[in-house]
């Protein structure tokens, strides 16, 4: 199989499928062993969250699953030079208070053979960084009663 625009689309599109299943499993297998991940940060003064390594990507998706599952799909792709570059649909709800998010953001992918190796996401960050702390307040608030 060569890496073109179909494959590099099929490969993200399974991630996102995989993520809107809830199947993390799925998802790392789309993921390169050492795959690098980058979101920015909230505001211009914090650093962007860095991880790396699918044991860490595995972590840090099984987080975000257990407060607040949620779906993705690509609204629109584009592959030039081995780079696919991807504008995502999502929606989160926490699992508690039902709360949930929706919004868009910009997504970077890079690929090692058949799989992802880098992946940069830009949210907007600032109502991501919002959205968890109102369902940690409020998580934080129903348990403590």
């Amino acid at each position: 199989m060569v890496l073109n625009y179909d494959t590099a689309k099929a490969i993200v599109e399974e991630a996102h499928r995989a993520w809107s299943a809830g199947d993390i499993d799925a998802v790392l297998r789309t993921y390169a062993h050492d795959i690098w991940f980058q979101r920015n940060a909230a505001d211009s003064s914090s650093a962007p969250l860095v991880i790396q390594g699918r044991p860490a990507m595995e972590t840090f998706l099984k987080s975000v699953a257990s407060k607040a599952p949620g779906m993705a799909t690509i609204e629109s792709f584009q592959f030039h030079s081995g780079i696919g570059r991807s504008r995502v649909s999502y929606f989160l709800q926490d699992r508690e208070t039902g709360q949930s998010l929706s919004g868009t953001y910009r997504q970077i992918v890079m690929f090692r053979g058949m799989l992802i190796s880098r992946l940069e996401q830009f949210h907007d960050a600032a109502r991501l960084a919002a959205f968890f702390r109102l369902i940690e307040a409020k998580s934080v608030h129903v348990n403590s009663r």
